[in-house]
């Protein structure tokens, strides 16, 4: 069983996976699924989005905002604080919208212990929430000699409170120093029981989501048959995400989701 693999083993393990997705074998895998969405009008576009509004000074007002823009277009989620789940999900149950409330856990940092997002993840659960988004926790992935276990075991104790309720872990490919290492955290997270792996919070410097990150991610994950990938990070314009498809990911985050299905441009924010 994983639960048993040692760190050695643990390193094996991924060795031997890294070595697979980074060769050429993993380029002959099956299309990704959403690589044929080329249109904004599309259905499966907006079942597409997290409508996401993360800002430490967001107000009920806004989020209301956001919530209306959700039920409007159908988005997939809106992905919101703890704070504002229940204001979600009562907004939705008003108008009976299919959009479900989707809350982050340990966000943006993931530095606080696994008990504690298990906790965070089962109150917003218990508000309503159908998704939960969790930070790996990245200072444990970078340093060195990785503690496989400990990462795995992490994860695990949250995905577990979270019960069924999918839960999608944010690895932060801009802070991750190599490709070995992004593979690495997508087989933990996958192995552990995430429903996706994610590229970002949009909160850390550097670069967000990238084709080539997301194109990794897809090749890392698709052995588990189950795990999705989500892009999310600077994510602005419908080309970008035509390329995400391309690339692998089955969902985006954004905080410009209704320019996105307009198919408009807007500026540089950090979702």
């Amino acid at each position: 069983m994983a639960d048993g693999r040692t760190d050695e083993e643990w390193r094996t393990f991924i060795k031997e996976k890294t070595d697979w997705t980074m060769s050429t074998a993993s380029h002959g895998i099956e299309p990704p699924p959403l690589a044929s969405l080329t249109s904004a009008a599309d259905p499966r576009f907006v079942l597409a989005i997290d409508h996401t509004l993360l800002k430490q000074d967001a107000t009920p007002a806004q989020i209301d905002v956001l919530c209306d823009e959700a039920i409007k277009y159908g988005f997939k989620s809106c992905c919101v604080n703890g704070i504002y789940v229940k204001q979600v999900v009562k907004r939705m149950a008003e108008v009976k919208a299919s959009t479900i409330a989707c809350c982050v856990v340990g966000f943006p940092l993931g530095g606080g212990t696994a008990e504690a997002k298990g906790f965070e993840a089962q109150q917003a659960i218990q508000d309503g929430a159908l998704e939960i988004d969790t930070v790996i926790p990245l200072g444990l992935l970078v340093s060195e000699p990785m503690p496989c276990v400990a990462i795995y075991q992490h994860l695990k104790t949250i995905i577990q409170a979270a019960g069924s309720i999918p839960v999608k872990v944010i690895i932060e490919t801009s802070l991750i120093p190599t490709e070995e290492l992004q593979i690495a955290a997508c087989l933990l997270a996958a192995e552990a029981g995430a429903a996706f792996v994610k590229t970002s919070t949009g909160f850390a410097s550097g670069k967000g989501a990238t084709v080539e990150d997301v194109r990794r991610m897809y090749r890392t994950v698709k052995y588990k048959g189950n795990v999705k990938v989500k892009a999310s990070g600077g994510v602005r314009t419908f080309q970008a995400c035509m390329e995400m498809f391309a690339a692998g990911a089955e969902r985006i985050g954004t905080s410009s989701g209704v320019a996105l299905v307009q198919n408009t441009s807007v500026g540089a924010s950090t979702y």
